[in-house]
């Protein structure tokens, strides 16, 4: 009967998210052959068209309706000197970053595409042992490779963190790096390393009765983040000494 549930409910994510005209990417299925920019193709094109617009052409429904809209940029990283900022000589950066946006980059890495606006209650871009997220990251090499992804999301029950430190526990291998956050975990399995991150704090929760009137009161809510860098990755940033994401992994000890 269990089984059956859950398929009625991975079932239903999928229509959902179809409907939406939006693939749900299911982490725990992906490899460094995922089509990084094809995903993401659609959705730069349609943020692309929605800013291009004319404020003054549109009217208050038809403006409300395209900031439903999830939004999506997408960005150029390249390795830049340090000039003493990082303990490395080069880092990997998005060219435009305030830092070196006036700098020329001593060589492309590749790609990089950013959730810069979405519906955390509606929105689903990512899945992972059930647990849906509405806001993704990627970046992949010049060659279209996947290096290393992001998700994060905001719940308001401590069940999500627990599905997600479940999987990692049941598939992949703790590992110990040189970082002592007692809210950060270090993973790793076959193709990737990864971090997950919680942050428990109180958010305000704001509704209204049926009088109009405010009510405000103090909800529980725990923020997730988990990344997962790609192996070859991981192993090329050490190889260089480039600092970067994913940059703890370099001191693992197993």
């Amino acid at each position: 009967m269990q089984n059956k549930i859950y398929m009625l409910f991975v079932l239903f994510l999928l229509s959902f998210c179809h409907s939406q005209d939006n693939k749900i990417v299911d982490l725990a299925k992906i490899s460094n052959d995922f089509d990084v920019s094809e995903f993401y193709s659609n959705k730069i094109k349609k943020t692309n068209e929605i800013i291009s617009k004319d404020p003054k052409s549109l009217d208050k429904k038809e403006a409300l309706n395209l900031l439903n809209n999830a939004f999506f940029v997408k960005d150029t990283l390249g390795y830049f000197k340090t000039d003493g900022r990082f303990p490395t000589e080069l880092s990997l950066e998005s060219t435009n970053d305030w830092m070196v946006r006036n700098k020329k980059p001593t060589e492309i890495f590749g790609y990089g595409y950013k959730t810069v606006a979405y519906d955390p209650e509606k929105d689903r871009i990512a899945v992972l042992n059930t647990v849906t997220f509405p806001k993704m990251d990627m970046v992949e090499d010049r060659k279209g490779k996947l290096m290393y992804l992001k998700v994060e999301k905001t719940s308001k029950t401590s069940a999500d963190y627990s599905k997600i430190k479940d999987y990692l526990s049941k598939n992949c291998k703790k590992i110990a790096v040189d970082d002592d956050d007692p809210n950060a975990s270090y993973w790793k399995d076959e193709s990737f390393y990864y971090y997950l991150f919680k942050d428990d704090h109180q958010e305000e929760e704001i509704s209204f009765d049926s009088q109009g009137n405010k009510i405000s009161r103090s909800v529980d809510a725990t923020e997730i983040r988990l990344m997962m860098f790609e192996m070859s990755y991981i192993k090329k940033m050490e190889e260089l000494g480039i600092y970067s994401a994913g940059y703890k992994f370099w001191k693992k000890s197993f």
